[in-house]
């Protein structure tokens, strides 16, 4: 049997498997900190992992608190409903742990109504107090009461978010703990943290840690000393602290993501869980080879049912580390570009019989063809050119190129799978019982340049793509606010990409001899399309 189906031991327990579901937030909780319906159903759905670590939990309600319906363990009143959360996932024989956090100053103020506190008075979005002996022993034993909370709830363990520049990896990172009492060591802190949450619960304990912050913060040798001195159960390893790079890479990035990190941090004494950019079971077993579990997050939005397709070998839906609607959570809950299903796991696919065509074979036909025949559905998908996929054949990003069609090979196997007989280089009308997918947005058509100033000023995701190939042969430049609607990781990398092959991302305008200033507040998104597709299936009746 593959290791990443064998058992592990963490503190005491037992994980069926060795795959981890990542802490992602969501916006799936209440405005009060419980699980709702929708984030049980999520969690629920995903129970085939050994291991659920839910999204970061504040500690209290004065100061830890980092974005809108967070979950949060700040008071006894909210243990039912997490317990409601345990019980699901334990019934569907899983382990889940909780992810503890203070955010320190990576919040607002208006969303915790006070100055946000920190090791060290340095400011990243609001000015930010230092934290007195006092708030350091009121942080400690909110974090132990959360780690009570979280035991008398039937959680199976506690994570400490210790990565990604909150309270604790304010505190051990170099750059943001400039102290000069006993916490300007801030391993300190994190023991007596430690020490406190052990007196109170019996639960095994973990830590989330950056194993690289990118820059002059915390190296993997630097991590690895800080584990040493620590009294943990595991620890889980991620990369980040403020951005613009961190945890999830997208397709700019290698896949995994850390693993040159991850082997100069070594081989701890404890369980080693290991995240970044894992898709596939080959991306799993380059992480066995260094880490006892492999922890992982987007792949799992897009495919809930990753480790029994695995073990079975069934096509996998790809995340495409896109990190468009998995990303950025101000005004809506998680999303995700390929699963348009996430969040709405609560809702059953209603059944169908008989049959229906399907008209168009890009991406919003696919999705409706998969949907239809998992209804029950006899399926035949009418494509006029003489391969799938539309517009996703004319990528011109040569990142996009390789990792979005992974998708359409997804699909391929889908409909075989699901025996949808597909009939390309042909026409079909739209009858009472026929789905057309063929009209939506398109994106705008490429032309050819040669010897040209191109500047692009719009913030449709085609002329991105298209600057590849004008680089070529002209001269290119692109604004930052063409740029601006992008994840700011994907932005940095795609920035760096540019500059390799000599287009110029700036902050003004210049003169051109080609000015694109197109811009769409509703252009097409591999994210809308899927979406489309899938609804239409899921809503389809048949004609009487």
């Amino acid at each position: 049997m593959s290791l990443l189906f064998q058992t592990l031991n963490v503190g005491g327990i037992t994980l069926k498997n060795r795959v981890v579901m990542s802490p992602m937030i969501t916006n799936l909780g209440t405005p009060q900190g419980y699980p709702s319906d929708s984030l049980i159903s999520y969690f629920r759905e995903r129970s085939d992992v050994g291991l659920l670590i839910t999204e970061y939990t504040y500690v209290n309600s004065v100061d830890s608190r980092g974005s809108a319906n967070q979950l949060g363990l700040y008071d006894d009143t909210l243990v039912p409903k997490f317990y409601r959360l345990t019980k699901a996932v334990h019934d569907a024989g899983t382990r889940i742990f909780t992810q503890l956090v203070h955010v320190g100053r990576k919040t607002r103020r208006p969303l915790i109504n006070s100055t946000p506190i920190a090791p060290s008075p340095i400011k990243l979005m609001d000015e930010v107090r230092e934290m007195t002996k006092e708030d350091i022993d009121r942080v400690i034993e909110d974090f132990a009461q959360a780690s009570r909370r979280a035991q008398s709830a039937g959680f199976d363990g506690i994570e400490l978010h210790g990565a990604h520049g909150y309270l604790i990896a304010q505190f051990l990172s170099p750059v943001t703990n400039k102290r000069r009492d006993k916490y300007s060591d801030g391993v300190v802190f994190v023991q007596e943290l430690i020490k406190r949450i052990r007196e109170v619960v019996s639960l095994p304990l973990g830590m989330r840690l950056s194993v690289t912050e990118f820059d002059d913060g915390i190296t993997p040798e630097m991590a690895r000393k800080i584990v040493d001195r620590l009294d943990l159960d595991y620890v889980h390893l991620s990369a980040g602290r403020d951005g613009p790079l961190g945890s999830s890479m997208p397709f700019y990035y290698r896949e995994p993501a850390f693993l040159e990190e991850v082997k100069k941090f070594g081989r701890p004494g404890i369980p080693l869980f290991v995240v970044g950019s894992v898709k596939t079971e080959k991306d799993a077993e380059k992480v066995l080879e260094l880490a006892d579990a492999v922890v992982i997050g987007r792949q799992l939005l897009a495919e809930p049912d990753w480790v029994r397709k695995v073990r079975f070998n069934l096509p996998v839906r790809p995340c495409i580390r896109c990190n468009q609607l998995c990303r950025g959570f101000l005004f809506r809950e998680v999303g995700c570009d390929v699963n348009p299903r996430l969040g709405w796991e609560s809702i059953p696919l209603p059944s169908g019989r008989g049959e229906v065509d399907v008209i168009g074979g890009g991406i919003a036909g696919l999705e409706a063809s998969i949907t239809l025949a998992k209804r029950g559905f006899s399926v035949s998908l009418y494509e006029m050119e003489d391969d799938l996929g539309g517009e996703f054949r004319f990528f011109m990003d040569p990142w996009k190129k390789r990792e979005f069609h992974e998708l359409i090979d997804y699909y391929k196997a889908e409909i075989e799978r699901l025996g949808v007989i597909v009939h390309l280089n042909s026409k079909r009308d739209v009858t009472e019982n026929s789905l057309d997918m063929t009209s939506s947005p398109k994106s705008p058509p490429f032309v050819e340049y040669s010897g040209k100033r191109i500047l692009i000023d719009s913030n449709v995701y085609a002329y991105q793509d298209y600057a590849f190939v004008w680089s070529e042969r002209n001269d290119v430049y692109i604004t930052e606010n063409s740029l601006r609607e992008l994840d700011q990781t994907r932005r940095h990398l795609l920035t760096s990409e540019y500059s390799k092959i000599g287009v110029k991302v700036i902050s003004q305008k210049v003169d051109a001899d080609v000015i694109i200033s197109e811009r769409r507040r509703d252009q097409p998104t591999i994210g809308k399309a899927i979406g489309r597709g899938y609804w239409a299936g899921v809503l389809y009746k048949q004609a009487p």
